[in-house]
């Protein structure tokens, strides 16, 4: 599955970037903005392309069977960037991902976000996503989008709580989230939900498939 990955550069985007492209059923394309953030991808001997999410990335959509979207405006950026990024960036990317015919399209997004979050911390955030969200279900594309919890820097365990709705927060660390996103590429029974994510006591695979009603099974494309 050709994947182009946005926001390849980022803590996600990096492990994801090498965990697919150690799969023997993706082709990944890592999508970065600075060209001299290519010698990382390139050590790994992984394809990337510049490109800037806010300008519009439409060129290189043509040939790719999916795309992720992993990209963030960042911790330390102020509101206007939120939106540009998280919010405008990942709609126009889906509405040109309808132009050019890349059907599968797996949301990075996070536990509470709602085009109306009154969270005291991350409000703008949490909108921001949640207006994304809105614009991805109502695409037509095959959509997966994932909604962890607060995401941490520690090794993956494997292990996790997931469902459709948990009805609680929690952790997760980053390197499961990258496993958990190519488990609902390879889960078609994913396409269509909103799953979210906490450490917990299940495998992914498994975890996965009981939040989405069905067994895992290869992706239809």
């Amino acid at each position: 599955m050709k994947t182009l990955i946005v926001g390849a550069n980022g803590k996600v985007g990096t492990i994801l970037s090498g965990k697919m492209w150690a799969a023997h059923d993706f082709s990944p394309v890592a999508l970065i903005r600075d060209p001299v953030q290519q010698t990382k991808f390139t050590a790994l001997g992984l394809p990337s392309a510049v490109g800037d999410l806010e300008a519009g990335i439409a060129d290189f959509l043509p040939g790719m069977d999916a795309v992720v979207f992993t990209a963030g405006s960042g911790g330390h950026t102020g509101p206007e960037k939120t939106i540009d990024v998280d919010q405008n960036g990942a709609v126009r990317l889906i509405m040109d991902c309808k132009k050019h015919g890349v059907r599968r399209f797996v949301m990075v997004s996070a536990i509470g976000a709602n085009p109306n979050s009154e969270s005291p911390r991350i409000q703008n955030y949490l909108r921001a996503k949640g207006v994304a969200d809105g614009a991805l279900r109502a695409s037509g594309l095959d959509y997966v989008i994932l909604a962890p919890g607060t995401l941490l820097e520690q090794p993956g365990t494997g292990r996790i709580e997931a469902a459709q709705e948990l009805g609680h927060h929690g952790y997760l660390p980053r390197e499961d989230l990258a496993d958990c996103i190519i488990e609902s590429m390879r889960n078609y029974h994913c396409v269509g939900k909103t799953v979210e994510i906490v450490s917990g006591g299940k495998k992914i695979k498994e975890a996965i498939g009981e939040a989405v009603g069905g067994q895992a099974m290869p992706a239809i494309l």
